[in-house]
């Protein structure tokens, strides 16, 4: 929407014992009539997401959109679906996806194949072409890994920093926004 400053925190836990975080954040682009709507925030907590069984010990975490008649808990503006997927070592799944949407797999570990690609391995992504009802995945590691679609929306983007607007002058104006403090502040 029209912007929120936020700042984001792991739990007390891991800040007194340490170790290794791992992160993805994405944005999403909303259609340009939804840009200034005002902001919102989801929390979604791991109990909130539902799993689809795969087969062969792999599954699907739906956190937006649906795969098998399960949908995800996130509300989207437009047509979104992300799937955090586990695959086990061997394995291979077909995964349904809505023709004509624009479609990425971002392997964050493992080793696996996105249609007839090359082996990805950890932190590789895989664009796909927006015709087609359906990716393959094959495993040949145990493997987890975010497949992200979502409808094209036909308008321009242009992004500087954390802004996407539609045009120079809309960036101009967030840049503003965020400076004058018209998004929050923290305190």
């Amino acid at each position: 929407g029209s912007g929120v400053v936020h700042e984001e925190f792991h739990n007390p836990d891991f800040s007194a014992a340490g170790g290794t975080v791992h992160g993805v954040q994405l944005w999403v682009n909303l259609p340009a009539k939804h840009k200034l709507d005002p902001p919102r925030y989801q929390g979604i907590l791991a109990a909130d997401i539902p799993s689809v069984d795969l087969g062969s010990g792999s599954h699907a975490r739906i956190i937006a959109g649906s795969l098998a008649g399960t949908s995800g808990p996130a509300h989207t503006v437009t047509p979104i679906n992300l799937w955090d997927v586990t695959l086990t070592a061997g394995s291979q799944t077909t995964l349904g996806i809505p023709d004509g949407h624009n479609t990425a797999v971002l392997l964050l570990h493992g080793r696996a194949k996105v249609q007839d690609s090359e082996d990805l391995s950890d932190a590789h992504i895989a664009g796909l072409d927006r015709a087609g009802t359906s990716v393959r995945i094959s495993a040949s590691e145990d493997s987890r890994l975010l497949l992200l679609s979502g409808e094209p929306l036909g308008e321009p983007v242009v992004s500087h920093g954390p802004f996407v607007m539609n045009t120079p002058a809309e960036i101009n104006q967030a840049i503003r926004d965020y400076q004058s403090g018209a998004m929050g502040r923290l305190s």
